[in-house]
Parts: C-alpha cells; sequence; structure tokens
C-alpha cells in the first residue's frame, strides 16, 4: 500500500472531497489526521476553524511528523463584484485562501526534517472565466499562485507544492442544484457527466505519493474537459 507508515493531514474531511481524499489514503495504510468545523469519521480529528491562527496552531500541537498535507476546506458564493457582500467576500478569503495559508504555515515544520508533500485544492473557475462567481474564483485563483510560490520556497527541503483544479463534482456544495441547471453543468464538461469525489482523490493520491516525486508548483486539472473549451457545435 503507497501510504504505509505515513502521517497525511486533511482539512475539510468531513464531506466533499476532503473525506474522500482521507477515506482513500487511509484505505492505502496513512494514518489520518483530519481537520474540520464539525466531528468527521476519522479516529484523530482536530476541530478547528482553519482561518483562525490560534485554532490552527493547537491542532498542530503535538502531531510530530507528518508526511503530506491536503488542504481541502473550502467555501463558495454566487455573485458578481457589485453583488457580493463584504462579508460574503471575506469569509469566502478567509477560508479558502487564509485558510489554507494558515494550515501551510504550521504544518511545514513537520514536513521539513523529512520531506513531502501540500496539496491544495483549486477549481477549474481558477483558470477559466466563469460568471457570477467573483470572490470564489479570485480566491481560488490565488490558491494556484500560493501553489507556484510554496513550491519555489520549500523545494530545498524536498517538499513538493501543488494543486488541483476540479471541474463541478458532485459534492455537498452541489448537492441543492435544480435538474435544469444540473444539466446545464453537465454539458459543459465534454466526457459528458459530472465528477464524483473519487475521481479527484486518485489524482491527489498520486500527487501526495512517492510516485510523484518529480512534480511540484503544478495546478493539474481534473475536470472532464471541462477546461479545453466547449463541446457543442457552434
Amino acid at each position: 500500500m503507497r501510504f504505509s507508515g505515513k502521517h497525511i493531514v486533511v482539512t475539510g474531511a468531513a464531506s466533499g472531497l476532503g473525506l474522500a481524499i482521507a477515506q482513500a489514503a487511509e484505505a492505502e495504510g496513512a494514518t489520518i489526521t483530519a481537520i474540520d468545523r464539525g466531528p468527521t469519521p476519522f479516529a484523530n480529528t482536530r476541530i478547528c476553524d482553519i482561518s483562525d491562527e490560534d485554532q490552527v496552531s493547537r491542532a498542530f500541537t503535538g502531531l510530530g511528523r507528518i508526511d503530506a498535507v491536503v488542504n481541502s476546506a473550502g467555501i463558495a458564493r454566487r455573485a458578481t463584484v457589485t453583488d457580493t457582500a463584504m462579508a460574503d467576500y471575506d469569509a469566502v478569503m478567509a477560508v479558502n485562501v487564509r485558510g489554507a495559508f494558515l494550515v501551510s504555515k504550521y504544518a511545514l515544520p513537520h514536513l521539513r526534517a523529512f520531506g513531502g508533500a501540500v496539496l491544495h485544492i483549486s477549481s477549474g473557475v481558477a483558470t477559466t472565466g466563469t460568471r457570477n462567481r467573483a470572490a470564489y474564483s479570485a480566491s481560488k485563483g490565488a490558491v494556484v499562485s500560493l501553489t507556484r510560490n510554496m513550491a519555489l520556497d520549500y523545494a530545498a527541503d524536498k517538499i513538493r507544492v501543488n494543486c488541483l483544479c476540479p471541474g463541478f463534482v458532485n459534492t455537498p456544495l452541489l448537492a441543492n442544484l435544480s435538474a435544469e441547471r444540473r444539466a446545464k453543468l453537465t454539458a459543459l464538461h465534454p466526457l459528458g457527466r459530472m465528477g464524483e469525489p473519487e475521481d479527484v482523490a486518485h489524482m491527489a493520491l498520486f500527487l501526495i505519493s512517492d510516485h510523484a516525486t518529480w512534480i511540484t508548483g503544478q495546478a493539474i486539472a481534473v475536470d472532464g474537459g471541462y477546461n479545453i473549451g466547449h463541446s457543442e457545435d457552434i
């Protein structure tokens, strides 16, 4: 098993992509430390608001060696710039950018002794225009830039930093879609379906594993073709 004897920290591990990635890593032998605002199905769970530095610091206290960190926690708001309440903007930035930054800050000392991997979960909307997602798109674009800078800063410590840019995936964030909207989103993916959490988990595990030891600083799409263009004949 790829992760026997490995310790992996996953944020947002109570649901969605974080849960799928943590479960998949655990199935391959990893010891999981799950970080979330509420309970998770993992034995070692740290309840934490990742936008709060004191809480993040406490969450990493006593963890010892860490081999990989997956920053999966995230929230979304749908609105244009003019229609976005600043409280919503601040909330999105606090979780998606500040949270990833703080978790990385307190995880890196645990990674440095032996090297390892950090994986951020960005989004397909970070690299292509998408209407009505101003704050969310900006936050996920910042995660791509953070990835590249961290990859350079910590390469000498043998710490690899990458991010994934998923398309639209069937997670709780999309649970309330109408049938009409779900059909429209599905049509944006040339492979003919929306993603499942396991689709993203497969690539996540590859990137934090020893099979990817020469990959760093990359933003990799796992999106059913969402970012390559539109499949309709226009």
